[in-house]
């Protein structure tokens, strides 16, 4: 059986192989369904306004989508204990009696938590001041934290250290985050050229480079958005709105 610390090594080397956003959530979520976990959560928020910046988490879309459709987060005892300066926080789902419930919508959560195939959710907070990060671990009711091959709460630290950039997701482009760019400002002034017809040795007395520095800003952009060609990385980059053209 694999060792807590070599399991806990493992993690860190797979979420931080890579600098890439998206690459790293990839890693993130494929460690944590490795550890048997129902889900990860982790978000960047405004604690004592509840306002989210950017929420980052392998959850259904259709219950996420629920989540801010309801405004959950009003409600979120979760949200609730840490902005009272708890740095954690636990929820045993499906337990809660309607009238030991603050109001209606609180007890719509916790039956709601459960009926998505959570028994617990532990959630942790990160970071000084009003604002930080929020992970939140979910446990189905066969798996308890004490399960895991190395403490929840070092697990949760691991995540708040290397997740620190919003993914491309429906719940992401409902909070209308706006996403990083994987390219260079001179990577998108060459493809924009590119896109206009443009060859190399344009392209480079255009921008005042050589056109060695040129082929380096294609080779790089192709590598930035996992592109065959420059071609390719053109098609790319138009797809998901990174350049004008």
């Amino acid at each position: 059986m694999i060792s807590a610390k070599n399991a806990l090594i493992d993690a860190l080397e797979r979420l931080v192989h890579t600098q890439d956003p998206e690459a790293r959530w990839t890693a993130a979520t494929r460690v944590s369904e490795e550890l048997g976990l129902r889900s990860i959560l982790v978000a960047e928020l405004e604690f004592q306004t509840r306002n989210t910046h950017w929420i980052n988490t392998n959850l259904s879309d259709a219950w996420m989508e629920e989540y801010l459709t309801e405004d959950y987060a009003c409600v979120d005892p979760h949200i609730s204990a840490l902005a009272g300066g708890n740095l954690s926080s636990r929820i045993e789902t499906g337990k809660l009696h309607r009238m030991d419930a603050p109001n209606q919508k609180a007890w719509s959560l916790n039956q709601a938590l459960r009926s998505e195939g959570f028994d617990q959710t532990i959630c942790s907070r990160y970071g000084e001041g009003t604002s930080g990060k929020a992970v939140t671990l979910g446990f189905t009711p066969d798996m308890r934290d004490q399960d895991m091959p190395f403490n929840h709460a070092l697990f949760s630290a691991l995540l708040a250290s290397t997740i620190g950039a919003p993914v491309k997701s429906d719940t992401n482009r409902r909070l209308s985050v706006e996403l990083p760019s994987p390219l260079t400002q001179r990577q998108r002034e060459v493809l924009s050229l590119l896109a206009e017809g443009k060859q190399t040795a344009r392209i480079a007395e255009k921008l005042g480079l050589s056109e060695a520095a040129v082929s380096l800003h294609f080779a790089n952009a192709r590598k930035a958005l996992g592109a065959q060609t420059r071609e390719h990385a053109l098609a790319i980059a138009m797809r998901d709105g990174l350049i004008a053209f």
